[in-house]
Order: structure tokens, then sequence, then C-alpha cells
């Protein structure tokens, strides 16, 4: 690139993403990526310069993919210090701040304080906001341009808790990734016979996230499997939290039907098209992507009306929703679906349907486009 054209391209004003992690997996990253895309497009789409940076990631220049698109970002390898002189290096051209977690409110309204025109946005997801914040990140939610919320509980949720007012905040509905939009010919490597009933969970097994509703599963297996002995239910995911899972699968008898595959699965998008029901009675989800996923992929869903769960989940037509930790309501409810495979189908296609007309990537773009350009861009 001609010397001019550089000089050029650093003097214009900047939109600047912030960022935990762009290349991990979990909800909020899915999202960061969607975010990050959404908003380089739209520098472009104004004539601006766009950042984007990522607290966690590696250090270095580093690249993730939204929809066969490649985007580059800038990772801190958690180097807080190196990250906020990086973003004081950027502050006098800074117009737009926009971070995907409330963590990272402080170093936003850090750049407000050193270049008053800039505005900065927050995303709110969940738990993270459901309780009173340490007073450094509840003032920067407080002093945002606008937030943006994955549901209209956390919505109501942050303004009721964290003192905001409800007119600053915009209600935005995670997407569907664009990889998990289609079929996928690699099929699950789970070791379960033909003709097994299959039951999955896609999630995290941390300790410090105990809410996630799979043990309740695992204590509803053994009455389910008197009904149906051909029954599995497997377990996507790994972390610290498993060994606990394991032990209890153990003592419920159920040792030998509860499969934890880890990264040997497969893809994913195969493990969904391979399982009869989804399962996540959760107490503790902002939204519940895998709740998208599950229902792209054609199957029913059964989750924990709590949370933004109710509003990823409709109750009697893409699935079922329970009170958290209603063991017997949780079999009722796992019983009527395995036994029906017209329900499940019907309600799988209803599940895929929703996707389709109002969790695409397109339809989050548009729409996060929409919410910026109401406040003034």
């Amino acid at each position: 690139m001609p010397a001019r054209w550089r000089r050029s391209l650093m003097s214009r004003d900047l939109i600047l993403g912030i960022f935990p992690e762009l290349t991990a997996v979990g909800g909020i990253q899915q999202v960061s990526r969607h975010i990050g895309a959404t908003i380089e497009e739209f520098a472009a789409k104004k004539g601006l310069r766009c950042e984007l940076v990522a607290l966690n990631d590696r250090s270095g220049d580093g690249v993730f993919e939204v929809g066969g698109r490649e985007y580059r970002f800038r990772g801190f390898a958690r180097n807080k210090a190196a990250l906020l002189a990086y973003l004081t290096g950027h502050a006098r051209r800074t117009r737009l701040v926009f971070t995907s977690h409330v963590n990272l409110g402080p170093p936003a309204l850090w750049m407000k304080m050193l270049q008053g025109r800039a505005r900065y946005w927050v995303m709110v997801h969940g738990m993270e906001v459901w309780e009173p914040l340490p007073l450094a990140r509840r003032a920067a939610l407080r002093k945002a341009c606008g937030i943006v919320a994955v549901s209209r509980y956390t919505a109501e949720t942050t303004a009721g808790v964290q003192g905001v007012a409800r007119e600053k905040i915009a209600v935005l509905s995670p997407a569907l990734d664009p990889r998990h939009a289609t079929p996928d010919p690699e099929p699950a490597h789970w070791p379960v016979p033909p003709g097994s009933k299959v039951l999955l969970t896609v999630a995290r097994l941390l300790a410090c996230e105990p809410g996630k509703g799979i043990d309740t599963v695992i204590r509803a297996l053994p009455r389910l499997l008197d009904s149906f002995p051909n029954l599995y239910y497997v377990v996507i995911g790994d972390g610290d939290g498993r060994p606990s899972l394991e032990k209890l699968a153990a003592e419920c008898g159920v040792a030998r039907r509860v499969l934890f595959p880890g990264s040997r699965a497969g893809s994913l998008r195969g493990c969904y098209e391979a399982a009869d029901v989804f399962v996540m009675p959760s107490r503790q989800e902002g939204f519940g992507i895998v709740f998208l996923e599950a229902m792209a992929a054609g199957k029913p869903v059964v989750g924990a009306a709590c949370g933004g769960a109710i509003e990823a989940v409709a109750d009697g037509e893409t699935g079922f929703l329970i009170d958290y930790g209603d063991v017997p309501a949780l079999e009722t409810r796992l019983a009527a679906l395995l036994a029906d495979d017209g329900l499940r189908r019907r309600m799988g296609e209803a599940g895929r349907r929703k996707t389709e007309e109002h969790h695409q990537f397109e339809q989050f773009r548009e729409r996060l486009i929409a919410i910026l350009e109401a406040h003034g861009w």
C-alpha cells in the first residue's frame, strides 16, 4: 500500500470494538464475533476505520470468520495494562466504542473520558448483570450511550438491578451462526447402538456454573429407562465440573447411559442431527444459543422457565419449559417427546422455522445497525 494511502487511512476517525475473546467457544464469544463483523461493515458504510481488540486471545494479530468472511483483530493475552495503553493511544480519533461485555465497560468509559466526543455501547448477556455489579462496572454501564441486551429478561433485570434507565436498553436476540445453518455430512461419533433414543446437552461443564440442569437430567434417567430401555444421554462439553456429574451418574446407576464424548463426538451440527431431543433445563441462560442450534437441526428442546430461555423456547410449540430442578416434570416432558415421533417432528419443524425467520446472522446485523443509527449513527 502506498505511504500516502496508509497516512490517509490512519487519519480517519475510528470505530473500536472491545471484546473478551473472539476465537474461543461459547455463546458470548459467538455474539462477540457477530458484533465484530457487524461494526466493521458498519464502519465501512460510514467511511470510518474499524479496530477490533480482544483482551483474552493470544497476543498479536488474529483472525475469526463469520459467514465465510475473515475479520482481523488484535489480541492481548490477558494483559490489561497493554490493552489500556493501546486504547489510550487510539483515543484521540475514536468516535464510537462497542464492547461485548460489561467487564470491559470501564475501559470504554476511560476512552470517553480521554476523548469527550467518543460514545460507547455495552452488550449485556445474562448472569453477569443479574446481581449488583462492582462500583466501576456499574458506573460504566450507567454512563454508556446505550446498552444492548440479548433478551427482554436481561434488559428488565439490568434496568432494575443496576439502576439503568430502561429506555437506554435495546433488545437484540442472538443469531444462529451461519456455519450451523445447513446440515453437516459428518455424523456424530458417539458409541450408541443403532436404534437407540438419544437425549443431548451441549454446555461447558464448569464447577462455577452448576445451574445448567445436567444433574436433573441424570436424576430423571432411571425412571425414563424403565419405559425407554434403549435411551442414552450424551453431554457434549468439558470442564472441571465433569467429574461430579460422572459421580452422580454412577450413584444413580446410569453411568453406562450417560456419555461424555468431549471433542471426540464429531461435528456439532452432526451431533444435533443425530439426537432425538435437546435438553438443558438451566437456570442461568441469558438467552441460550444452543437452543437455536438444536432448533435449526429440527430438534425439539426442553429447557427451564428461567431467564432468557423463555424467549428462546416457545413452550408447547418448539419444545417444553419446566420449573428449574423439577425432576418429575422433566421426566414427564421427556417421556412425552420420546414416545411420540409425530410430536418431536412437529416441534422440531416449528423450531426450524423460528430460527429461519428470526435468528439468522443477516437479521442480527441489520438490527444492530438499525439500533446504532437510531441513536445518531
